[in-house]
């Protein structure tokens, strides 16, 4: 959501300081171009506008003069008043003098005959004395417009500003409302049940970090449906055949009669129903670990001793382990209880698989540390490596011969993800077994 932040502050940005700039700076230029114009000609120009202004104060004058003398031989003025025609453009009216604060100097050459001329952008209003009646007569007009299409300009730069900021947040919205289009109908698709429905996340997103993390969601969700798959039916397999042992065990023992066999056949009851529980402890193991909302205990972990004192629980006579380290600590930025889990597992897997020889290698890679586990078992053909750290996966052909479930490696696979890890399983050159591969972050003390 950063690019989408930056780019709305941007298109903010451009839009109200880079266009209103651009645009007063147009307006600005068109003023200074009339300026240097009228300057230019200000002689002619000049000339010619003051004429007509002139002319429009002359004829006021002369009208107002004549005016104010026949309204001062008159009585009924105000009648007068009333029946001048207001539609034209010369207006008249009456005020007492005494309602017209002015300073001593106008007031002076006003009571002396001497018309006063007030100007606004509005009007032009020139002021007669009635000498008489110690009134005013105000004759008002309209100025003469002297360029009114300049007043269409501040209209015309104002829409053409707010028709540039429109089409920058179109062009701004489209590529987002594109984007987000396909992700509805991503997300819908992979709704309805289709599950292998991604992002196709490009370099320029203002939703990268949304699709992104939508890609991640699905990926997830069809990870944990494809672990069910495997789960329901493996645990449906595995859980078949001690049941039909112990339901034959049962049948038999209710026609056997002789103490001794049917003692036997109790025993072999209870190693089925062993075998049942320890299954369906191995589910609850992974599930506990499938827990998205478990909490880590991250702290410094001396990875050298951890996986020393594993190496030491699983020796065997007949079993030759190796271990190649370096001479100081490592320490690891982990959780201690599942990072013995980890290794546990992996030295499991190599002591049922291998022949005589194991061989684990720790070294230091920047900042992480890789832990080597290799073995001179069969291996592990290439196109079973993915599928065995699959939960109750295990090697093809080996079903029969290893005891287990096939819940180690994927354990470690689990452990290794939620260590921000990484898994990689080989073949050693060394002892041309299976080799696993595993990086993980190292803590600095």
């Amino acid at each position: 959501m950063r690019n989408l932040t930056l780019s709305l502050v941007a298109v903010v940005l451009i839009a109200t300081i880079g266009l209103g700039w651009m645009f007063d700076g147009i307006y600005n230029q068109y003023l200074d171009q009339n300026l240097n114009q009228a300057v230019d000609k200000k002689s002619g120009k000049s000339r010619q506008e003051e004429n007509g202004q002139r002319s429009v104060m002359d004829t006021l004058e002369q009208v107002g003069t004549h005016l104010s003398i026949a309204l001062s031989g008159i009585d009924n003025r105000q009648e007068f008043i009333e029946q001048w025609p207001s539609e034209g453009a010369l207006s008249l009216q009456l005020k007492p003098l005494i309602n017209f604060p002015l300073p001593q100097a106008l007031l002076t050459d006003l009571t002396a005959g001497q018309p006063l001329l007030l100007e606004t952008d509005d009007s032009i209003a020139m002021y007669f004395y009635l000498s008489r009646t110690d009134e005013l007569l105000v004759l008002t007009t309209v100025p003469v417009a002297a360029n009114q299409k300049n007043s269409l300009l501040p209209i015309l730069l104002t829409s053409l500003f707010y028709l540039a900021v429109l089409l920058l947040m179109l062009l701004w919205l489209y590529p987002l409302m594109r984007r987000l289009m396909t992700l509805r109908q991503t997300a819908k698709s992979f709704g309805e049940g289709n599950l292998n429905q991604r992002i196709d996340v490009g370099s320029i997103s203002y939703i990268r970090d949304l699709e992104l993390e939508f890609n991640r969601m699905a990926q997830r969700i069809d990870d944990l449906v494809t672990d069910i798959k495997l789960l329901s039916s493996a645990v449906s397999h595995d859980l078949r055949t001690p049941l039909a042992r112990i339901r034959f065990g049962i049948d038999t023992i209710q026609e056997e009669d002789d103490p001794v066999l049917r003692k036997r056949f109790e025993q072999r009851i209870s190693d089925n129903v062993d075998e049942m529980v320890d299954l369906v402890e191995s589910l609850l193991s992974y599930a506990r670990l499938d827990q998205t909302l478990i909490t880590l205990n991250k702290a410094p972990v001396d990875f050298l001793a951890l996986t020393t004192t594993c190496i030491n629980n699983k020796s065997q006579d007949d079993i030759h382990v190796t271990l190649d380290s370096p001479k100081h600590s490592v320490f690891v930025d982990g959780d201690l209880s599942y990072l013995m889990i980890l290794m546990s597992n992996l030295l499991q897997n190599a002591h049922q698989y291998c022949q005589r020889k194991i061989h684990v290698n720790v070294t230091e890679q920047g900042n992480n540390i890789i832990v080597t586990v290799s073995d001179d078992g069969p291996g592990i053909p290439k196109e079973q490596r993915e599928k065995i750290i699959k939960p109750f996966i295990r090697g093809e052909g080996t079903e029969n011969k290893v005891k287990g479930y096939g819940m180690g490696l994927a354990i470690v696979k689990r452990i290794v993800e939620w260590h921000h890890g990484e898994l990689i399983i080989e073949n050693s050159s060394e002892l041309s077994g299976a080799q696993f591969s595993v990086t993980l972050p190292k803590a600095f003390i």
